[in-house]
């Protein structure tokens, strides 16, 4: 079975990097969208948070919250900056849709 290594990202790189508000707020959040890029899983960890937005409740969280996701892409510099703003609005288009319409059984 193959082991994975998890690598921690510097606790600091959002203040050191960035001045935006989410960075001095939630720094590890701030971070690990700023990972998006390069990391696989802070892919997955944006889309765990997508997809359980309606369901979980994130008020303690400190997470930056989907409507602000759009405007954190526009406001950090990315090496691919279309393909970053597309993966951010997906995942705010999958957070903020209301929950599905369920049929009544007949």
């Amino acid at each position: 079975m193959a082991r994975s290594v998890v690598v921690p990202l510097p606790s600091d790189l959002g203040a050191v990097h960035c001045g935006c508000a989410p960075s001095v707020r939630r720094s590890a959040h701030h971070d690990r969208l700023l990972a998006v890029e390069t990391d696989p899983d802070a892919v997955l960890d944006l889309f765990e948070i997508a997809v359980t937005w309606g369901e979980l409740d994130y008020t303690g969280a400190e997470v930056l919250a989907p409507e602000a996701w759009l405007d954190f892409a526009s406001d950090h510099v990315w090496r691919c900056p279309d393909r970053v703003i597309r993966l951010f609005a997906l995942a705010s288009d999958v957070a903020l849709r209301g929950a599905p319409v369920r049929c009544a059984a007949l």
